[in-house]
């Protein structure tokens, strides 16, 4: 009687125990985000290459449910300020502030974000001379970061923008193609 007695002793914490354990991986799979961060990155990079008007559309409305969907204010203001050069043509900045915003209103719930903001840092100050301590800095820590990536193809790409030098016609596809592939 006494060893069945202990058995429940144990066997009754044990299983609140469990219980818990349960409701608090519940509780935080709920509060988790479940934001299109990922989404809204890869179809803005998507849409600054778009050319057909059918292609534009689609992008820019997809596009705009997810910002709708990711309700965050900041990736919102964002996106209105890009609707209104998407008629004509949005500069590349535009995009990498899309990019940015997003990054930054989730930054938590992306493992590569704060690669992204280093690359981005890189590409707005490349050349900028006001700049040059911000860009250093952002070049060091994002080469580092890039090595220790398993990527091999995003290794590449970053190596392509490095021989470019901020010079070459194809500099902002260079980083937009390395941002969508550290992000897919």
């Amino acid at each position: 009687m006494t060893v069945s007695r202990g058995v429940g002793q144990v066997v009754v914490p044990v299983l609140g125990i469990l219980v818990l354990v349960v409701a608090i991986f519940a509780a935080a799979s709920l509060l988790g985000s479940d934001a299109p961060i990922r989404p809204i990155i890869t179809k803005g990079i998507e849409l600054r290459s778009a050319e057909s008007a059918l292609d534009k559309a689609r992008l820019i409305s997809d596009l705009d449910d997810l910002v709708t969907q990711a309700d965050n204010e900041d990736i919102k203001e964002q996106w209105d300020r890009m609707t209104s050069c998407l008629s004509t043509s949005c500069p590349d900045e535009a995009y990498l502030d899309l990019v940015l915003v997003t990054v930054a209103a989730y930054e938590h719930e992306l493992p590569e974000s704060a690669l992204l903001i280093n690359l981005i840092a890189v590409g707005k100050y490349w050349g900028e001379s006001e700049r040059l301590l911000e860009f250093s800095r952002a070049m060091s820590i994002a080469n580092d970061q890039i090595e220790e990536l398993e990527s091999k193809n995003a290794r590449k790409q970053w190596q392509q923008i490095i021989d470019c030098n901020g010079t070459c016609p194809e500099k902002n596809d260079l980083f937009f193609t390395l941002v969508q592939t550290i992000v897919t």
